[in-house]
């Protein structure tokens, strides 16, 4: 069985969930908690083993220049990919983000189809990868 929690009063899974990311990406540097946006969200396997994770972070729009808020990452470990648990996380954390407060979110990613499936819309894109953004409401 594999569960989706927030992380809120979890900081020892927010070690655990650091360490995954930069496993994926060695240049991970980020908050992962902040007054300005919400707390990461956790996948976890049996026995409460951390198998993936949402980070939320925020940063400026291009136009116009304002502060918005973005999901920073997504990791599901190999072992649990191609079943979903990715566009849980995300599902899980736009309705997280829209509790938070946040009416739209961002994401800039190399996996353009899995938000385009998930309904999202392309803002933008460049060599690296894809902008896109959900409205809420």
């Amino acid at each position: 069985m594999v569960k989706v929690l927030q992380s809120d009063g979890q900081v020892h899974r927010l070690d655990a969930l650091l360490a995954l990311f930069k496993t994926k990406w060695p240049d991970f540097e980020s908050s992962l908690t902040g007054e300005r946006f919400p707390s990461p969200l956790l996948l976890l396997a049996a026995s409460d083993r951390l198998a993936g994770g949402l980070s939320f972070t925020t940063a400026l729009l291009p136009d116009p220049a304002m502060e918005a808020v973005w999901i920073n990452a997504v990791m599901v470990l190999p072992e649990f990919q191609r079943r979903g648990f990715a566009s849980k996380l995300i599902n899980l954390g736009c309705a997280t983000a829209n509790a938070f407060g946040t009416d739209r979110l961002f994401v800039y990613t190399d996996v353009p189809d899995l938000y385009i499936k998930l309904g999202w819309r392309e803002v933008s894109r460049d060599e690296g990868g894809h902008v896109f953004t959900k409205v809420f409401g």
